[in-house]
């Protein structure tokens, strides 16, 4: 299972994570990266991990300052490093 993730300035979605484990960890790096700037943030979680899921499931929605081009390029940066595809969106 390949996992994804769709960026924009207001939300960051992952889809077909395999483990808690992984989403654990992303979420861990995420949270201390984006509230370091002050930013608020709201998790959501949907799916079942295993072999006969489709993956967890994270939506981040970011409340108050948004992510500008160089948070962006920093959270794709990072997904590509763990070997998460990455969808950029344009808003």
């Amino acid at each position: 299972m390949k996992s994804e993730a769709i960026i924009s300035c207001k939300e960051i979605y992952i889809k077909g994570i395999a483990t808690h484990n992984k989403a654990q960890s992303i979420l861990y790096n995420l949270r201390e990266y984006i509230e370091e700037k002050n930013r608020v943030i709201n998790i959501s979680f949907e799916g079942s991990p295993g072999p006969f899921g489709e993956g967890i499931c994270i939506k981040i929605t970011i409340s108050g300052k948004h992510l500008d081009r160089t948070d962006i390029k920093a959270i794709a940066k990072f997904f590509k490093i763990i070997g998460v595809k990455v969808t950029v969106l344009e808003d």
